[in-house]
């Protein structure tokens, strides 16, 4: 199934960014824009710094470590139905 691409423009940090994406994944692109901007929007107004681009760090480690546990999580399920599997088997 292909999928038409088109482009649309995503605000960051005051930044417009112009992208050419699938049209079933515009959603996400503008959901994960929006996601960004607010996590940059709640450390510039809960903590100061000299350097903006030490918000933009910290969002990224957000993030990242939303992700990483994310992925942590599915490894762990997939351990818990392993383990389900082996004690229905006996």
């Amino acid at each position: 199934m292909s999928s038409e691409k088109f482009d649309i423009q995503l605000r960051i940090a005051n930044k417009i960014y112009p992208i050419t994406v699938d049209r079933d994944n515009e959603e996400t692109y503008r959901k994960a824009a929006k996601l960004i901007q607010q996590r940059i929007d709640r450390y510039t107004t809960e903590f100061f710094a000299e350097d903006k681009q030490d918000y933009y760090a910290m969002v990224m480690l957000d993030l990242a470590i939303a992700l990483v546990s994310e992925q942590n999580i599915g490894g762990r399920l997939q351990s818990l139905v392993d383990k389900l599997d082996q004690t229905l088997q006996l």
